[in-house]
């Protein structure tokens, strides 16, 4: 009697956590902006990272090259197609590289949900100082990543991810504020990834500008800066030094075409119409 009193206070428990988890996740993805919230099922936009045309000619043997970009599309629910513009015919390695590059940047045009990059995970909800703190745990050992830890402020922004595995930690920190197209839902501003491999320490600093189409809010620019900063350890002859290397990139979004149908026909029959 008294395991099965400990079981069922225990399920109790464990209801309670799941019950708290799924509150302040859906009330951050209730107050987060999406372009999908607004109705869009459809759309066609063009990408440009600056001076990459010049780079591919300077580094690769591509003959002239004018203007190398990305046209997108994209269809309810997540179904979308890369296309690389301005390259010769065949170097379909160099796309591939290419389309790998723009693709880890849809997120910002078209956020998924946040909740479903934490299914398969345990979640469990514990107060901290200036929020609540969600623990997403592997039970199943056979994540990845076998634990994630998310901030939401009191204000129920979310603040910070952070993410363990055997060989690395990345903690991602996030800043939001309400635009005026925003119906004042709260737009992502910037995101701040560090990491730490070794002696390294990486740092990825994305900055997003907006444009308002049609009165639906949509990046028209990332601004990145990579940091890596390298300890090396002292010698005998050498106190210890830090190395500092700072690279950067933009990368504009126009032409932005919303729910004319055109992601729909061209994703659906390979041909433009």
């Amino acid at each position: 009697m008294k395991q099965l009193l400990l079981f069922i206070l225990l399920a109790a428990t464990s209801v309670t956590w799941a019950q708290e988890k799924i509150e302040e996740l859906e009330q951050f993805e209730i107050r987060s902006y999406a372009p999908q919230k607004s109705g869009v099922s459809d759309l066609v936009f063009e990408a440009r990272i600056d001076n990459l045309t010049e780079m591919l000619s300077k580094n690769l043997v591509l003959g002239k090259l004018v203007d190398v970009s990305f046209k997108i599309y994209w269809m309810s629910p997540s179904q979308y197609l890369i296309e690389v513009q301005g390259l010769p015919k065949g170097f379909e390695e160099v796309k591939a590289d290419l389309i790998s590059l723009i693709k880890g940047k849809l997120e910002f045009v078209l956020p998924e949900k946040f909740s479903d990059k934490f299914k398969g995970y345990t979640l469990k909800a514990e107060p901290i100082a200036d929020g609540k703190l969600i623990r997403a745990i592997d039970a199943t050992y056979t994540m990845a990543v076998p634990e994630v830890d998310i901030v939401i402020d009191k204000s129920g922004q979310l603040k910070t991810v952070e993410t363990r595995a055997p060989m690395s930690a990345v903690k991602t920190e996030f800043n939001h504020s309400p635009k005026s197209w925003s119906n004042n839902k709260l737009v992502l501003d910037k995101i701040t990834l560090t990491s730490r491999q070794g002696a390294a320490l990486l740092t990825s600093v994305n900055d997003l500008d907006y444009v308002s189409v049609n009165g639906v809010g949509f990046p028209s620019k990332i601004t990145i800066k990579n940091i890596s900063e390298i300890t090396i350890p002292k010698t005998e002859k050498e106190k210890e030094k830090k190395v500092k290397n700072e690279t950067g990139s933009t990368i504009r979004f126009t032409k932005y075409e919303v729910n004319t149908g055109k992601a729909q026909r061209y994703i659906n029959s390979g041909t433009k119409k």
